[in-house]
């Protein structure tokens, strides 16, 4: 499932459409000028099949259908892609939609306790918070749409009047996603390395299917015009944040990544041709490198700039199990510095990541995580060492356990509930 967090995005993308509607320039980024909608660079050498019904629409008034069919088709000449089939739409109720999103999020919570208790130790998130219920509150405020990439459903909330204006630019966002997994099967993949513990290549992944459909959205909204882009505003302000305004900074940049820094990463492919085939290849090359999300943040570094390939050292805590194993990233360096330092600091000290390995043991109620990192040079290890070092003293509880140290040339950050534990990892490593 390929959910769509609204207004930290809708905000975004309504600043965005309208600093390039009035010749202003985005406070965020540059967008890339919007294609003929009728005929364009990308769309005279694709036939774009033509759809006259939607699956799962018929019992809807025909004036909504016709603005569905009618987005279908601005979806496939702004993205320059053809559906192979038509793509399945679910209308739902806001409510209906709560409540849908609510079940999703209950019946992938397997691994929620282990995440609460690794994100409390890092001090990221306070002591007592259910994490559950967080994530719940959340994207049920949050979600205006999803794209199930299981089913090949679109899931779409619907007012009795039809369809508004972020409705409708969220329709496009959600259609391209199902256009492009019919022609890249980003779903597939995306799930293996979700499901391999890859997590920063998904990371990395999601970042380039979400800019993927946020650039389409961009530039269907600068087709718009002053008064519903008045609209467009108007609604994205009235759209409840009162959750998100309350939930950790980390959750809030982790919410916003695959969509800001994901635009940010396409944009810079689709520039370099002003077309949509660089973009199109992404979807392959990123699979094979592996991605990262250092590759996102740094478009230049797509396709030349890979992970170093670092091996934690075999490791068994007594009486936990391994939970994870897996890569932290840029990004997930970006996200702990972020608490301790400022924003110069935290770019420079995690800006030379050159690879990194964790893992994360649990006992069922107390957690032990091990990062072992390596920097491009020598000076970006000892950067990342004394960011991590005031990463450990400000954010790791005091009656935590907290060590970072180079270790065998590896700059290696150990933190667990336990201190024994602590002392036990520490001594198995050679510290």
């Amino acid at each position: 499932m390929v959910l769509f967090p609204k207004i930290v995005w809708l905000l975004a993308l309504a600043l965005i459409a309208a600093a390039c509607t009035n010749g202003g320039e985005s406070p965020t980024t540059t967008v890339a000028p919007a294609p003929d909608t009728t005929v364009g660079t990308e769309t005279t050498t694709t036939t774009l099949l033509e759809i006259t019904q939607l699956p799962g629409t018929e019992g809807l008034p025909a004036e909504v259908q016709d603005q569905l069919l009618e987005l279908v088709r601005i979806t496939q000449e702004t993205r320059g892609l053809s559906f192979k089939t038509a793509p399945l739409v679910s209308v739902v109720t806001d409510a209906e939609l709560e409540a849908l999103v609510r079940d999703q999020i209950a019946e992938d919570a397997e691994d929620i306790p282990v995440d609460e208790a690794l994100y409390q130790l890092l001090g990221l998130l306070d002591p007592g918070v259910d994490f559950e219920n967080l994530l719940t509150d959340l994207y049920g405020e949050q979600v205006a749409g999803y794209y199930d990439g299981e089913t090949g459903e679109l899931v779409v909330p619907i007012r009795a009047e039809g369809f508004s204006v972020v409705q409708k630019a969220t329709l496009v966002h959600e259609l391209t996603h199902s256009l492009t997994d019919q022609n890249f099967e980003f779903h597939d993949a995306y799930q293996a390395m979700f499901d391999e513990q890859r997590y920063d290549e998904a990371s990395a992944y999601q970042a380039l299917i979400e800019g993927d459909a946020s650039l389409a959205e961009v530039l269907y909204l600068q087709t718009l015009s002053q008064a519903e882009l008045g609209e467009f505003f108007a609604e994205a302000l009235q759209q409840g944040s009162e959750q998100l305004e309350a939930a950790p900074q980390f959750l809030q940049d982790s919410l916003l990544f695959p969509y800001d820094s994901g635009l940010t990463f396409v944009q810079t492919l689709y520039q370099d041709t002003g077309t949509w085939s660089a973009v199109n290849d992404a979807y392959a090359t990123m699979v094979g490198l592996p991605g990262s999300t250092e590759q996102i943040i740094t478009p230049e570094d797509f396709g030349r700039d890979l992970p170093i390939d670092v091996v934690m050292p075999e490791l068994t805590v007594a009486g936990y199990e391994l939970e994870e194993s897996s890569v932290w990233g840029e990004f997930g360096l970006r996200v702990l510095f972020d608490e301790v330092l400022n924003d110069t600091d935290t770019l420079a000290a995690a800006d030379g990541w050159g690879g990194d390995h964790y893992s994360v043991f649990y006992d069922g109620s107390n957690v032990a995580f091990v990062l072992v990192y390596e920097g491009d040079t020598t000076a970006d290890r000892d950067e990342a060492e004394a960011a991590l070092l005031e990463f450990a003293r400000g954010s790791v509880p005091e009656a935590a356990f907290a060590w970072v140290e180079v270790l065998n040339d590896q700059l290696t950050f150990i933190a667990a509930d336990v201190p024994s534990v602590g002392d036990a990892i520490l001594a198995s490593l050679g510290g």
